[in-house]
Formats: C-alpha cells, structure tokens, sequence
C-alpha cells in the first residue's frame, strides 16, 4: 500500500525534533516560506477548524496546507514526488534555500546564458491568444508556462505602450506597480524590459489517484493520519497514465513555442517518470542522453541511493542525481534518423498480442448485444 514518503520536505520515516518543529510551522524548506499546496493542489487544504486533533499540532493556523511531497508505492523502490516545488521552486525566497542548488546548476548549465547580469524569473504564465498561420488560417493558442526566464533591454515607455495597446500614462502605472525601474531621459524609459534570451521552464510531477473515502487514502485524509501516527497511515496511488498523458499534450507544443521564440523550452522532470516514458512508448529516452541542448531538452533528477539510506535522520534530502536528454521533434528535423526524434513519445511501444484483448474480453460481463439492423422498421 503506498505510503507517504515526505511530508513538509522531511522523510516520514526519519523525523526528529527538527522536523517536527518544521512541521508546526507547515513550512516547505524547498521555497523557504509556508506550503502552497503545490501550486496545483489548492484543494488540498485542510479546514483545522473541523479538525480539532490536527488544529493541535499547527498552533495559531485556521487552514494548512496537506504538505505531501512524495509518495512510496512499494517498500524499496523509488519514491514519486507529487509536488512541483519540491522538484524545484524558482521564486524569490527559494534562492534562500540549498536543496534545490543541484538543479539549479543543471538548469544554468543547460541554458548556456551569456548576458551578464540577473535575469529574470515570472512564474505561472498566462497566453490566450489568437494567431495565424502562414495560409491566414485562424488558431489559438491557451497555454501556461511554468516559468519563464528571460533578460532585459532598455526601451521607451512609448514604445512599451504600442506594445500592449495602452496608454503611456498607464504603461508607466503598471511598470511601477510591476518592480520595473523608470528613468527620464529627456523621455520616459523603462531600463529592464523583458527581453531575449527566452529561456522556458516546465515542471512535470506525478498525479494521484483519486483516493478511496472508506480506506482513508484520500490526499488530506492521509495526511492527517500521517500526522497523528506516521506509522498507521495509507496514501494515495499514482496515476501514471494521467501524468504522461499531460506531459505528451505539452512537450511537443511549448518546445516549439521556445524555438519559435529563439529561445529553448527544458522540462524538468523525475527519474522515474522518464523511465516510466521510455517503458510505455515508442521513446527511448536513453538514446537521447546529450551534453548540449536541442530541439526537445528534459532533465531528469531523483534520489537515487538516498531514497532508502538509513543514516538520514532529521533531515531535507537535496536531489543530485540527474540525466539529461535532448534530441528533434521528429527525424526529419535533423540528421538524426537512427534515434528518430521525440515525437515517437506519442507512439506506442509495442502493442499487446491479441490474446490479452480475448482474456480482457472473457473476464468482464458484456454490457450490451449490437445488431446491423438498427433502424428497420419492425411494426410489419
């Protein structure tokens, strides 16, 4: 039965004083600030008002956060991170923290950036936006993007105005209200607008299942139990199918997005994930392993030997073991018609024999019976 691995970036089954402390606080080490659910599990959070036995444990708080960070489906093997931050947090406070350094390395390695100086960080991107094709075809595009880095330029308020069809006098207001820095110069300037290099980056962890009510697997439900008695809790599964289902429908669309804009796209993901991809496609991320990017670019991180080492007691395990694969879209992007190109993500692997079709068949109860005469009248 799957197990909570981390629980507020601490290992369940190591907790100590520090942890503990840690908890109380509903604190995710890896921002350096209070669990956010994850950025996509809002709904996670638990209502301590309604229950009196957890309200104990986070004094002062009327709401907390299920902080799950990983979940352990099987004794010994690989845990499965749940939670986007702790894969990696690129916000402002989590500079603060040396957990995530490892990927941060990575990801700097990869970007090959050259411009001196800070670049700049925006998280959870929005673009709903109409386009055209070349042949005046009408698309659309509706995307996130995890996080966007970019550098900086100089360039007039009047020209920045034309850029989003506003007014100057509203330009400079939402300039200052954005942190940009304004300078006169006979005219209005904003000294750091955004700018190439466009650097997109993509975080893809694990879905869970729904949870079962009457076995207490649900998210909160788990994490109350695990709370209360780390030893006698269960969690939730993984939902594997869903998380590569997501990360197909995107990897291919934002890469070429990145390379539209000059820029790249890398997706940051887990071990296992990646192996879990080249398991159930016609991609076989191994031969992709690269030193500089491409077209598609992933880097993958994971525990390694520190997900079942004993001498960790008390502490936040940093991920440092990592791969990183890049290659085309498709072959004909490069010369490379030996590897294919990503695309083969979208392929299956190798199709079942048709036995296992007979056996599924034979082992379910039909729901209905179809006849090639629907539709004739029978009132004769």
């Amino acid at each position: 039965m799957s197990k909570i691995y981390e629980l507020f970036g601490f290992r369940l089954d190591t907790w100590g004083s520090l942890a503990y402390a840690n908890c109380r606080m509903a604190w995710c080490p890896f921002m350096n600030a209070e669990c956010d659910g994850g950025g996509n599990r809002y709904l996670s959070g638990i209502d301590l008002q309604t229950h009196p036995e957890l309200a104990k444990i986070f004094p002062g708080k009327k709401l907390v956060q299920a902080g799950i960070c990983s979940l352990r489906v099987r004794d010994g093997e690989q845990p499965w991170i749940v939670c986007p931050r702790r894969l990696l947090s690129l916000r402002e406070s989590s500079s603060r923290s040396n957990y995530q350094n490892h990927v941060r390395q990575q990801l700097s390695k990869y970007m090959n950036l050259h411009q001196e100086g800070h670049y700049r960080v925006w998280s959870e991107v929005k673009m709903k936006v109409g386009t055209t094709t070349d042949d005046d075809q009408e698309k659309s595009f509706d995307y996130t993007f995890d996080y966007v880095i970019s550098g900086s330029k100089r360039i007039l308020v009047a020209d920045v105005a034309k850029i989003i069809n506003r007014s100057q006098k509203t330009t400079q207001k939402i300039a200052e209200e954005n942190g940009f820095t304004l300078a006169r110069r006979g005219e209005l300037w904003i000294e750091d607008f955004p700018s190439d290099p466009v650097i997109i980056v993509e975080i893809m962890t694990s879905s869970t299942s729904g949870g079962d009510k009457k076995k207490r697997t649900q998210i909160g439900m788990a994490f109350e139990d695990a709370i209360l008695d780390p030893k006698n809790h269960n969690g939730p599964g993984i939902n594997y199918r869903q998380v590569w289902a997501r990360m197909v429908s995107q990897l291919i669309v934002k890469s070429q997005v990145g390379m539209s804009w000059h820029g790249k796209t890398i997706w940051l993901i887990q071990d296992v994930l990646a192996h879990y991809i080249s398991a159930s496609t016609a991609l076989n991320l191994s031969k992709y392993l690269a030193q500089r990017t491409g077209e598609v670019n992933i880097l993958a991180v994971g525990y390694g030997d520190k997900a079942n080492s004993k001498s960790i007691l008390d502490k936040v395990v940093s991920l440092e073991d990592s791969s990183f694969y890049a290659g085309p879209i498709t072959a004909g992007a490069s010369q490379d018609t030996e590897h294919g190109g990503f695309i083969e993500i979208v392929k299956i692997g190798a199709p079942p024999p048709k036995e296992h079709l007979w056996r599924s068949l034979f082992l379910k109860s039909p729901c209905a019976t179809f006849s090639d005469n629907i539709g004739t009248d029978h009132s004769n």
